[in-house]
Order: structure tokens, then sequence, then C-alpha cells
């Protein structure tokens, strides 16, 4: 064995244990077999990691004025690569979808847009996360 690492060990003859595993565990290992003719055998270890949501604004709150643009930003981690999709939760329907894009932008927001937007990501790595941004638009009466 190439490495000093004490979370890596041999167990049972060839088979390597790696204790602990971390994300930057991940990549090929190679087992060299060196009798008269040399023969490598690769195996690709691969990690999974649960995504993980970090939203704009990080109060989760936006309060904009009648007619403006409102830019909502929904950034997940994990491997594999999320993927995001954006509700809008109404006390009527249930949610309804709106992007699967990690930006999220409202334009010439009314009192319709006025709710809370949900983030989800997936990447079916344990259960889906959900964010939810609450959007107040200030309207003159």
């Amino acid at each position: 064995m190439v490495t000093r690492d004490p979370r890596f060990k041999l167990v049972e003859g060839y088979n390597l244990q790696i204790a602990n595993v971390k994300i930057q565990d991940a990549g090929d290992y190679i087992c060299q077999i060196g009798d008269n003719e040399s023969r490598d055998q690769v195996h690709t270890l691969e990690i999974l990691v649960p995504p993980t949501i970090r939203v704009v604004p990080q109060n989760r709150q936006i309060t904009a004025r009648k007619g403006s643009t409102v830019t909502l930003e929904c950034k997940a981690s994990g491997n594999p690569v999320p993927a995001i999709y954006w509700h809008k939760k109404d006390a009527f329907s249930g949610a309804s979808h709106l992007s699967e894009s990690p930006t999220l932008v409202l334009e010439r927001v009314d009192r319709h847009h006025a709710g809370v937007y949900q983030c989800t990501a997936d990447n079916g790595v344990r259960e889906a996360v959900h964010v939810d941004i609450e959007v107040t638009v200030l309207c003159k009466y």
C-alpha cells in the first residue's frame, strides 16, 4: 500500500478498507497484482453526498416595490449534482411549479407575486431538501 493514512488498511488479504470516508477519497484505486505478469485492476470510488442549499437572500425574506424585478438564488451542492426546482406555495392550489434553474427572476412584480417560494434540491441521495423564501410586494392603493 502506498499511503500512510491510518484510515486505509488491507483486510482479508487484498481488500482495501477505508474508514471515515471523505469526499477527497473519491477517485480511482489501482490494485497491482505482481507475479510473472503484472496485472492492474482499477476500481472507481464515488462518494455520494446528500444535497445542501444556500439561498440569496440569506434571511429568506425579500421586500420589493410593485413593478420592480426580484431575483431569488438557490445554490445547491452535493454529489451527484442536485437538480433544483422552484415552486410557489399557494393556499388554494398547493404549489405551482415555476422553474428548474438555480435563479428565479420575477419581473414587474405585483401583489400576485407576493407569497412563499420554495427551492428544492434533489440528487437521489437521502431526502430532497427545501428552503422557503417569503416575498413581500409593496403596492400603493
